[in-house]
């Protein structure tokens, strides 16, 4: 009797924990030992640093949006938990899906993609008005995006 108890017992938490959803969150960057997963650069300029947390705990970390595009353009999706990106203007991290982005081919980021992100559309339109260029883009156009040999 005390085996059955025991084994519905060990199947309902099974079972609970199977029904929480787990949470991925960022991982602040080292610039002193966080480098590029993709061009292999130091990541110095950090409020540029995006990441991509993995489901098996490992994180993949990038100096530019560019470079994580590429990476994300070469994984199964199955794999990842979440992505996160860097506020231009804050340096708080926002999930991917999340962010609006800017382009212009003159914008500075470190491997020249031309790419920023921010929290919301207001941060980004006011970020455009001050420099006097770029696009909004969505996060589909990013990730299809031609950069035109850029890296």
């Amino acid at each position: 009797m005390n085996r059955i108890f025991l084994g519905m017992a060990a199947s309902a938490m099974l079972l609970t924990a199977c029904g929480k959803e787990q949470t991925y969150e960022p991982v602040e960057i080292n610039p002193d030992i966080d480098v590029c997963d993709v061009c292999n650069m130091s990541i110095t300029e950090s409020q540029y640093a995006t990441e991509v947390l993995l489901k098996d705990g490992s994180v993949e970390t990038f100096d530019d949006i560019g470079c994580m595009v590429e990476y994300l353009n070469e994984q199964d999706e199955k794999t990842i938990g979440e992505k996160y990106v860097r506020d231009a203007l804050s340096g708080d991290w926002v999930k991917l899906n999340k962010a609006t982005f800017l382009y212009n081919k003159d914008y500075w980021t470190p491997m020249a993609y031309g790419v920023v992100s921010f929290s919301d559309q207001s941060s980004a339109e006011d970020y455009m008005k001050k420099e006097g260029k770029g696009e909004i883009m969505t996060l589909e156009e990013v990730m299809k995006h031609d950069w035109g040999g850029q890296q």
